[in-house]
């Protein structure tokens, strides 16, 4: 199979899914802690009546986007064995493929939403669904963007949001201070000053359900992330001196200075689905993927780094039609991301990927 960056799959039908996934898919991670993104394939798996079984103990994720909530894991435990119909290989924790032995004609995709998921190598013939995909860089292989998603308990948990007219008009910025979060960083300098000059910015650092009630009664939620990345292959005092660093980090295609890497985030999901007129930094301008693309000023808000001023300016020329962004964004989200959609047209990837 060529090496390729892939759009997603057209969908099988529900029936055929099922059908082709009766013996079950076995979800593994080998340090038995899954990702969100698995954990929301598992909440989907068992919508659709398809068995699944794990190595999981548990599942990271944030406490507001938590899939599984409710379920009883150890009724899913049981030793990876042959003869399922699929395996999803987590390898979110290490980025760094590793084949599975006796495993080599089944099908198989790998999964990876690390920070670093951008640089993850995998051979042409294995299916790697990684998160953070951009269409300016390209490490190779058989990728297929996915993007953070939904999970059951945060649709559940926003379905009765307050009506964006009553809520406050004001921004909600509830970024807490962690490293490689240059875009953040930036925009704290060049963005949020003019900003607040025209809205109130809340800084307070919710957490738990109080940062889903803060959500769902704020009529802005700032969800944008990232970290930026230069071409380090360029560098000939680097590729001299430190030259496993520079493969480590080295792209097949590289069509930019510099790209935007960890741009996908669980806020960004949580402001859609909980109705908030999202910000964040224009998709396709950065260069971001995913196999169903949002629309700027349809879905979310766009922040262009090229024009800071002309994007605060639009924000606020738009302001009548921040009650139907928000409306569009979540029924986006809702359509596209929640666990069901997000597991069909996985499920339709790992099929096509092994016909």
């Amino acid at each position: 199979m060529a090496s390729a960056d892939v759009a997603t799959a057209p969908p099988f039908s529900t029936a055929a899914l099922r059908l082709a996934f009766a013996n079950g898919v076995y979800v593994f991670s080998p340090e038995k802690v899954p990702t969100h993104n698995a954990g929301c394939l598992i909440e989907g798996l068992i919508e659709l009546g398809i068995p699944v079984k794990t190595n999981a103990e548990r599942v990271t994720s944030r406490e507001a986007s938590m899939p599984l909530k409710g379920v009883d894991l150890a009724a899913l435990r049981a030793p990876m064995y042959q003869g399922q119909a699929g395996y999803l290989i987590d390898i979110s924790h290490t980025n760094h493929y590793v084949p599975i032995s006796g495993l080599r004609d089944a099908r198989t995709a790998y999964l990876t939403t690390s920070d670093i998921s951008i640089f993850c190598k995998a051979p042409d013939d294995v299916l790697l669904f990684a998160t953070h995909e951009s269409t300016l860089a390209r490490a190779g292989g058989h990728r297929v963007a996915i993007g953070f998603g939904l999970s059951r308990s945060t649709v559940e948990a926003t379905r009765d949001a307050s009506p964006f007219e009553r809520r406050q008009r004001r921004a909600l910025r509830n970024f807490r201070a962690t490293l490689n979060q240059g875009v953040r960083g930036l925009l704290d300098l060049a963005y949020i000053p003019s900003l607040e000059r025209r809205i109130d910015v809340d800084r307070t650092d919710y957490a738990g359900a109080s940062y889903l009630q803060a959500l769902m009664n704020s009529q802005i939620c700032l969800a944008y992330g990232g970290d930026f990345f230069s071409a380090l292959q360029t560098n000939p005092y680097l590729a001299k001196a430190q030259p496993q660093i520079v493969e480590n980090h080295r792209f097949a295609e590289l069509h930019a200075p510099a790209v935007i890497m960890r741009w996908d985030s669980w806020r960004f999901w949580e402001s859609l689905a909980a109705g908030c007129l999202t910000v964040h930094l224009d998709f396709g301008a950065s260069g971001f993927k995913l196999p169903v693309m949002p629309e700027p000023w349809v879905h979310y808000a766009p922040i262009d780094l090229a024009n800071l001023t002309g994007s605060i300016a639009q924000l606020f020329d738009r302001e009548k039609e921040w009650p139907e962004i928000a409306a569009r964004g979540r029924a986006w989200a809702l359509e596209h991301y929640a666990p069901l959609p997000t597991t069909l047209r996985m499920l339709s990837d790992i099929l096509t990927h092994h016909a």
